[in-house]
């Protein structure tokens, strides 16, 4: 890994990012983007042993149970299943990215990046627990994502996957709450269509966080 931590004295992006990703605690969701989409974090299907048998969209067991998440009136998360029998079906992990969501992901992020994989990114990841703390915020290549990714936890690496990356010249911004089982992308609208358009992502279009933050409704139907 060559992702190098960044000092707010002498990176001003490191300055006016970490100030708002402290602010939002969980994780910051930009402004200014010309779309935006969220990939939905994956359901497996497990066997007798815990081993995964394949990955399941969201629309399945939602269509078993009448329901579209559409018609679903908050923020992607666990959330959405409840009450709803998943049948051997692992809930989606909250707060980043599967590792095969995360690999297509990177793909098409390339493709529109100036540098294309060896592009210079930054990566926050808020104190959370610890909401005292300095948010980290490092820099490096976008093809260290995966790395990133397998190292979290062991030494030099973070404690958690950062919940906000996006490159240096600011063409597209990725958040993944820490409290939500997807992650949103945000770029331009052709960056976007291509996200919606990889068959190996459930990628979906739904409102964003602060459009239903003060929602207190669930189901709309």
């Amino acid at each position: 890994m060559e992702l190098t931590e960044t000092d707010p004295e002498t990176d001003p992006e490191t300055a006016r990012v970490r100030g708002l990703v402290t602010d939002s605690v969980t994780g910051y969701e930009p402004v200014g983007f010309a779309d935006h989409c969220w990939i939905l974090h994956a359901l497996r299907e497990l066997d007798d042993a815990g081993r995964e048998i394949r990955r399941t969209r969201w629309a399945e067991p939602l269509a078993g149970a009448g329901r579209t998440l559409g018609s679903w009136g908050l923020t992607p998360s666990t959330r959405v299943f409840d009450g709803i029998p998943l049948q051997g079906l692992a809930l989606p992990d909250s707060g980043a990215p599967d590792r095969d969501s995360l690999r297509a992901l990177v793909e098409v992020l390339a493709r529109f990046s100036p540098d294309g994989p060896d592009t210079e990114c930054y990566w926050a990841q808020p104190p959370l627990e610890n909401l005292g703390e300095p948010v980290e915020l490092r820099r490096g290549r976008l093809r260290e994502a995966l790395a990133l990714w397998d190292g979290i936890g062991s030494p030099g690496f973070p404690s958690a996957f950062p919940v906000n990356w996006w490159p240096v010249d600011r063409s597209w911004f990725v958040y993944s709450d820490n409290d939500l089982s997807a992650t949103e992308v945000f770029g331009s609208a052709e960056l976007v269509a291509e996200v919606l358009a990889t068959a190996s992502l459930d990628a979906v279009r739904h409102p964003l966080v602060a459009e239903v933050m003060n929602s207190r409704a669930g189901w709309l139907d």
